[in-house]
């Protein structure tokens, strides 16, 4: 076979595409939305992401390796290479508890998250239902997240829970569609981690 490329020459090579072609630079802003566009092939997508003016300010928390905490295992394991990490959805006793009461193990799972963890680092890439635990958790005063990256997918909730956010008065990154994903989820992190050497 010829012309095979590295695989570090089609990451170079997609990634200055995504660049040229949506116009972007070297900050964090335009780091995550070219990760998030070369994770999707979306370009609407990228155009999408919306953040909230002090983002930055949980880079410190992030470099400090605070707990991170997500919705689902395709997200954790998509941020592989960050230390401290914690999924709830495969909790015993939410599985349990889910079972007898009909109520999804992603809310559940969330609510007793933002009890144990009430600062740590959210990240939602799959259900809306995860965000609403966490914005109940806050408007009740039991939670107080350093950082929400929250992309759930969907046409039932996602995007109303994602316009919910906005209003936290945090750091936050999420985006106004129905888009989303763990792999949107992910790239975001991964671009953070990159953009501050957290590895």
């Amino acid at each position: 076979m010829t012309n095979i490329l590295k695989p570090s020459e089609i990451y170079n090579r997609s990634f200055t595409f995504i660049r040229e072609k949506m116009g972007l630079g070297n900050s964090l802003k335009d780091e995550i939305i070219t990760r998030v566009v070369h994770a999707t092939a979306d370009f609407e997508i990228g155009k999408s992401l919306i953040f909230s003016s002090s983002f930055m300010d949980s880079l410190p928390y992030i470099k400090g390796k605070l707990q991170v905490i997500t919705d689902i295992n395709m997200v954790l394991s998509g941020i592989s290479r960050y230390p401290n990490k914690k999924c709830y959805i495969n909790d015993s006793a939410i599985i349990l508890r889910s079972y007898n009461t009909g109520i999804s193990r992603s809310y559940l799972s969330m609510k007793k998250a933002c009890e144990e963890n009430p600062g740590a680092i959210y990240i939602i890439g799959d259900a809306p239902t995860a965000l609403s635990a966490i914005l109940e958790s806050i408007k009740n005063g039991i939670c107080f997240p350093e950082l929400i990256i929250g992309v759930p997918v969907g046409f039932v909730s996602a995007l109303e829970e994602k316009s919910r956010l906005l209003s936290f008065n945090g750091n936050f990154i999420t985006n106004l569609s129905n888009k989303g994903g763990s792999a949107v989820a992910a790239a975001i992190f991964n671009a953070i981690m990159a953009y501050s050497n957290v590895y």
